[in-house]
């Protein structure tokens, strides 16, 4: 990393340290892993190309009016989506009481006057198990040891986010895992519990596989043109970023959701 440290915190449980370089600050976890990365002068404005890709579902155009973030880290993504759009209404949860306070203190998250975002301290696996709320999009960003914990692709939770999706809901899982066979059992639950609406998006860049599931089959990728259009609406060259999605179009087993 360069630039200048503006913030570290380091015990047993945890390791964080917060990073400005140029008009951008982040947030590191572990001195590996950067979880958030805002412009500090433009919220509209997406630094990282993880949190871009983690956004992929919005060349569909599909609806857009309530959001759940699991793990907010610095809030990058909720400020983002708040300045590009303002009526999008939101829960980022986040586990750590001190991540959440840093992503206040230090990432202006939730904006200033903002009454369409909370941020919520708690565990989401309970969040999501007691919620009523229906959501158009549902982002689960997690890590523990650097690999996403094993229960993000467990049956029980995979159908509690199922349940609260609205009929053209999104799940996106960012998913850190290091072997193949991981990465198959993950894909393996994902498709009994979606069953024919998945898509892979990957990048050369980046270790990270992100798995869009959707609540009913998903649409196809728009022609260029309209990829072009609804990138400059998001700020988000979706033109690159359609060539690195895989179309997933797998039938489901017939008991996978009993």
């Amino acid at each position: 990393m360069i630039g200048r440290c503006i913030y570290r915190e380091e015990n047993e449980a945890t390791h964080l340290e917060i990073w400005d370089e140029g008009d951008c600050r982040s947030l590191w976890f572990d001195d590996v892993i950067l979880q958030s990365e805002i412009h500090i002068h433009d919220p509209a404005v997406l630094p990282n190309p993880v949190n871009r890709a983690m956004l992929a579902h919005l060349m569909l155009d599909l609806p857009l009016q309530k959001v759940l973030l699991a793990g907010c880290g610095g809030g990058a993504v909720a400020r983002w989506l708040h300045a590009r759009a303002p009526e999008v209404v939101g829960n980022a949860v986040e586990l750590s009481p001190t991540v959440a306070r840093l992503a206040h203190e230090y990432f202006d998250f939730p904006p200033a006057q903002c009454s369409n975002w909370q941020l919520l301290v708690d565990d989401v696996r309970e969040h999501l198990a007691l919620s009523k709320t229906s959501y158009d999009f549902i982002l689960v960003d997690l890590e523990e040891n650097q690999v996403t914990p094993a229960w993000v692709t467990d049956t029980q939770f995979l159908q509690n986010c199922h349940a609260r999706l609205n009929a053209q809901g999104v799940l996106t899982l960012n998913l850190i895992l290091h072997d193949n066979a991981a990465v198959s059992e993950a894909l393996l639950r994902v498709r009994r519990i979606f069953g024919t609406a998945a898509m892979l998006v990957s990048n050369p860049e980046h270790d990270n596989l992100l798995v869009l599931a959707f609540r009913t089959p998903a649409p196809e990728i728009p022609a260029t043109e309209t990829l072009e259009q609804r990138g400059r609406r998001w700020g988000i060259d979706f033109t690159t970023l359609a060539t690195h999605i895989t179309r997933l179009d797998m039938p489901p087993f017939p008991s996978d959701r009993d």
